[in-house]
């Protein structure tokens, strides 16, 4: 029985060697170099994962990331220093534009429409008549404060407020005020700069990866800037025309 065995390992061990051209096992050495080729070929930094330390890393894909956050910081900054720049005329100021104004009161913030009914009293003054007359020293010391270029005088239960004539020296102070505001936007732009780049710390991403969405928080905080400046300048030309 001992040699009949003997005669079946010799006989299974001749009728597969046509089929071992190669160790049963030299498919894990094909396995390693087809591995070392692709490292070699990827250059390490965009590949998904690498050898360190004998474990596997894993990196995030970019896609993976949420930036949006950035670009809805930024398109805020923009929307705020737009803002800023409605309440700011020379020559004119629309009872539209005005009553958008946000007053602060005891009470909360509210838009001025709906404190007071503003009416055109003739080209050069406005009337303001709040609706809570207990409100009158509150709108008046508001618009003092924030409205340039404007001088509020209460009447009674009446705020006026005369619109100066334009002058050169208004001019001058009022564009310093602009350009002074369109700084500060663009600080807090490159801001939302900075605190993109952190949002990207805490994720494992490959060069190429980190450098993409690097360049996509750069893109817009540069449109950005550019959209401020756009708006100064558009601005500016009002001023000079009024």
């Amino acid at each position: 029985m001992r040699s009949g065995s003997n005669f079946m390992r010799l006989f299974i061990a001749r009728e597969a060697q046509p089929f071992f051209k190669k160790s049963p096992f030299s498919f894990l050495n094909e396995g390693l170099e087809v591995s070392a080729r692709f490292k070699k070929a990827s250059g390490g930094g965009g590949s998904s994962g690498s050898k360190k330390g004998g474990k596997d890393e894993v990196f995030t894909s970019w896609k993976n990331v949420d930036i949006t956050p950035v670009k809805k910081d930024i398109e805020n900054s923009i929307e705020k220093f737009s803002s800023q720049l409605r309440f700011i005329r020379i020559g004119s100021v629309g009872t539209e534009v005005l009553g958008q104004y946000s007053i602060n009161t005891p009470r909360g913030s509210f838009s001025l429409s709906n404190l007071a009914m503003i009416t055109l009293k003739d080209p050069l003054t406005l009337n303001i008549a709040p609706y809570d007359h207990t409100l009158i020293g509150c709108i008046e010391k508001e618009l003092t404060k924030h409205v340039m270029g404007l001088n509020p005088q209460v009447h009674g239960t009446t705020i006026r407020l005369p619109l100066p004539k334009p002058t050169q020296e208004l001019r001058e102070k009022v564009i310093k005020q602009v350009k002074t505001i369109s700084e500060n936007a663009k600080v807090f732009i490159r801001q939302h700069r900075k605190d993109g780049m952190e949002l990207l710390k805490p994720y494992k991403l490959t060069k190429d990866d980190e450098k993409k969405l690097q360049t996509n928080i750069q893109k817009d905080t540069d449109e950005g800037i550019q959209t401020i400046t756009k708006i100064l300048d558009a601005k500016l030309k009002e001023i000079n025309s009024a």
